[in-house]
């Protein structure tokens, strides 16, 4: 792979601002402009290649479209990484390699000689093989209720335990007082906001911070009749691993009074 000149890199954001107003004229290959990389995955287990959500070796990729917003196929990608980093290998192809070392990798594509795009960041991350929850029995409260529910996510680092960032947990709210059937509209999940994240309001999605912690908040609107909700968690593997403790439950008993 090729690495930056530091002129090339510093112009990285510039070059993307300007696309992003539309305003760039159109390039060789009748190119108007170009998308974001497009990540298989925000994350890659040290010592191994980047895949897709089923454990296959997926390529980064780019597109690119003309001025009617047409895609134009087969157009050649140049990739850098920033800062250089000689433990990422990135194939012409955008199948990316990355060495048995944990950090984060800033990676940079160009189309011909003035397209390039801002860069996007990969978390390279030991193998998740552990999901421990916080306070998975600790009671609700209030009116109208609401309670995070805390994952962290890590992996064995030599003979210590490090933080796998960027690994996708999913929540599910699977009963109420025990029952798989239940109202929704009373029970469901959000983000820090408050805001549900799906149509359906008992599954959310989070991903893994710099510390390993993924977090959605159960929340119920209307208390009567609720003694207690289950929700669990499952943390995605990147590679087919076996994920210790993997789905974490939440039984949440609803706390009466104040």
């Amino acid at each position: 792979m090729r690495f930056p000149a530091p002129r090339l890199l510093a112009a990285a954001v510039a070059a993307t601002a300007v696309l992003s107003c539309g305003q760039v004229p159109t390039a060789a290959d009748g190119i108007a402009y170009i998308s974001a990389i497009v990540l298989p995955s925000l994350n890659v287990v040290a010592g191994d290649t980047l895949r897709d959500s089923l454990g296959r070796v997926a390529p980064m990729q780019v597109l690119a479209y003309d001025a009617n917003g047409s895609l134009v196929p087969g157009v050649a990608v140049t990739w850098f990484v920033s800062p250089i980093d000689t433990g990422v290998h990135i194939t012409a192809a955008g199948v990316l390699t990355a060495s048995d070392s944990i950090r984060t990798a800033h990676i940079v594509a160009r189309m011909g000689d003035r397209l390039q795009t801002m860069a996007a960041l990969l978390y390279v991350v030991p193998r998740p093989d552990q999901i421990v929850g916080t306070g998975t029995t600790d009671s609700l409260s209030g009116t109208p209720a609401k309670r995070a529910l805390q994952v962290t996510v890590t992996g064995t680092r030599g003979s210590a335990r490090a933080p796998a960032q960027g690994v996708v947990v999913r929540y599910h709210i699977v009963a109420v007082n025990g029952s798989a059937t239940f109202d929704t509209t009373r029970v469901f999940l959000v983000d820090d906001t408050g805001s549900p994240l799906r149509s359906a309001l008992t599954a959310a999605v989070d991903s893994t911070d710099a510390s390993g912690i993924a977090s959605r908040f159960l929340a119920v609107g209307d208390t009567t009749g609720v003694r207690t909700v289950e929700v669990r968690a499952t943390a995605r593997p990147l590679h087919g691993e076996t994920i210790a403790g993997n789905p974490v439950s939440f039984v949440i008993p609803l706390k009466k009074g104040p």
